[in-house]
């Protein structure tokens, strides 16, 4: 019964349904989900498209350098907005009304399943129809996908429409000839790519790879056509996008990808290589470098396990393999935490590099290692640390993780590394789900309290603190320092508005200096950091 699609997808969607009702609906992986859960609670309750947030002292305020969501800016009709992507707060917007926001998390649901069902077609084309299934429920319920299917987010959605298309194109690859396969992949990327910027990567290089197959195989006429085809069904979705952020007032998803490409990402290096370890060996509970020592050790020893048990040596590998588990360990003790290396948080990965070499497998390992570079190169830098398995590298891992799978399954003397890494995928997945389950919990009570404390307004000094709050966002008054802009300003934008009282929230213990009489502190945990809740009266 398992091996009937409509099955495996009710299985799995009931998985990720147990799990989300386990979460909190006032806390969030992240501050980009709050942001954009705020703004949905605002278009629901306001029965609009447009993603409008506006700003309680914008009369004061008119520049919005203490907006309380920081980055929010004014579009052309002047609507304070803080959003990067519509079209999944459009389709998520009517699943909202109807059932909130555990209703709303079908959309990250389906793209996880998205996602699941396309690496099992490409594990099946490259292997076989067991390789394929194996694929199917490592990824649906043992890699980073299930915690972004428990999120509001659009990485798992972008991820399943970047892997459905890289599937259609394998196709194309394998020899079809239809011609709406290409077209399909491009449509399925120009909608990616309006909630993902590392969908441009992503897209750029599948092509580019699927038609360099094509010249290889002496297909000249076929490798035009796919990439023509490709780019004409990217189009069409891109622009309806760009025609929407206009018509709904805003342009953050087009001017965002602008501004990453006009970055001067040959001057951060030395930051960017830093980066990149992070988000391949990063374990949590440890500072860098020590997280990437670890996570590249167990790497390291799942490798030789795999290895070893392939050369049909079972103690030396069961040896390696217990080395990595005991690394695993030592990270999971010390506490909850975003596991943020893609080769930790997803171990089959870890074993690509062992699979046989076969043409079309090279084709796609080569996909995923030239994504993975590209998107090390021009990813967003200063946040490689909370994020949960490299978030920008998902596709390329998603793709790595398939390959590993075929390279472990498809060797029937490899039974005790296949055991091995299925537990390690499955204990380092329950982690994350884990640590989703308390983070969301703790920024919900956090909130909570913030709301029944009686001074007037609440500033922040940590620009990002407020975007972390979904609809409790409405419960007070806040402000945040946003760049180039201070504590002082925020003050006398109190004082303006007419209140008497205040707080600063800030992880500094003694209390600011400013133009107001202080009262009192209170010192105060947020996901394990202690912040000082000083409270002001005005003068």
């Amino acid at each position: 019964m398992l091996r009937r699609p409509w099955v495996a997808v009710l299985v799995v969607l009931a998985v990720y349904g147990a799990l989300a009702l386990l979460n909190s609906t006032g806390g969030y992986l992240g501050t980009d989900t709050g942001a954009k859960v705020i703004t949905l609670d605002r278009m629901a309750e306001e029965d609009t498209f447009s993603p409008a947030i506006g700003y309680w002292a914008e009369e004061w305020d008119p520049d919005g350098d203490y907006h309380p969501l920081f980055d929010t800016s004014q579009n052309e009709d002047g609507e304070w907005v803080n959003v990067t992507t519509l079209p999944m707060l459009i389709a998520a917007r009517p699943l909202y009304e109807l059932g909130g926001y555990r209703l709303a998390l079908l959309l990250p649901m389906l793209g996880g399943v998205l996602a699941a069902l396309a690496c099992r077609d490409i594990a099946r084309r490259l292997a076989g129809e067991r390789e394929g299934w194996w694929a199917f429920w490592v990824t649906a319920l043992a890699s980073p996908i299930l915690v972004y299917s428990l999120d509001l987010w659009e990485h798992s959605v972008g991820a399943g429409l970047m892997l459905g298309a890289i599937a259609l194109l394998l196709r194309v690859i394998q020899g079809s000839t239809a011609w709406w396969l290409p077209v399909l992949a491009g449509v399925a990327f120009g909608v990616s790519a309006s909630m993902r910027a590392e969908t441009f990567v992503v897209a750029f290089v599948s092509v580019g790879v699927t038609g360099l197959a094509l010249l290889l195989r002496r297909r000249v006429g076929a490798a035009f056509a796919a990439g023509a085809l490709a780019v004409v069904g990217f189009a069409g979705p891109w622009l309806v996008n760009a025609a929407l952020e206009v018509d709904l007032g805003g342009n953050r998803r087009t001017s965002r990808v602008s501004g990453q490409a006009q970055r001067r990402w040959w001057t951060e290096f030395g930051e960017r290589g830093e980066e990149a370890l992070i988000t391949w060996f990063g374990l949590p509970g440890f500072e860098y470098p020590g997280n990437v020592v670890l996570g590249a050790a167990v790497v390291g020893a799942i490798v030789l396990g795999v290895t070893l048990g392939r050369r049909g040596e079972p103690r030396a590998a069961l040896v390696a393999l217990v080395a990595a588990g005991g690394v695993y360990l030592l990270a999971f003790v010390s506490g909850l935490g975003f596991v943020s290396g893609a080769l930790v948080a997803s171990p089959f990965a870890a074993a690509a590099g062992l699979l046989r070499r076969k043409r079309d497998r090279a084709t796609v390992l080569t996909m995923a290692v030239v994504m993975t570079v590209l998107i090390w190169t021009f990813q967003l830098t200063g946040g490689a640390v909370p994020q949960w398995g490299g978030r920008y590298l998902l596709v390329p891992t998603l793709l790595l993780t398939t390959c590993g799978v075929v390279a472990v399954v498809e060797r029937d003397g490899a039974r005790i590394p296949r055991l091995a890494l299925v537990g390690f995928a499955v204990a380092v997945t329950v982690f994350g789900a884990a640590w989703l389950q308390q983070r969301s919990h703790d920024v919900d009570d956090f909130f909570e309290d913030l709301a029944e404390r009686p001074e007037d307004v609440v500033i922040s000094t940590n620009g990002f603190f407020v975007r972390e709050a979904g609809p409790a966002y409405d419960d007070r008054l806040y402000l945040s320092i946003g760049r180039g802009a201070d504590v002082e300003g925020a003050v006398e934008v109190v004082r303006e508005a007419g209140f008497e009282t205040f707080a600063v929230l800030t992880r500094a213990t003694d209390p600011p200096v400013l133009e107001a009489t202080p009262l009192s502190s209170d010192v105060l945990e947020f996901l394990g950091v202690p912040l000082v809740y000083h409270r002001y009266q005005l003068d």
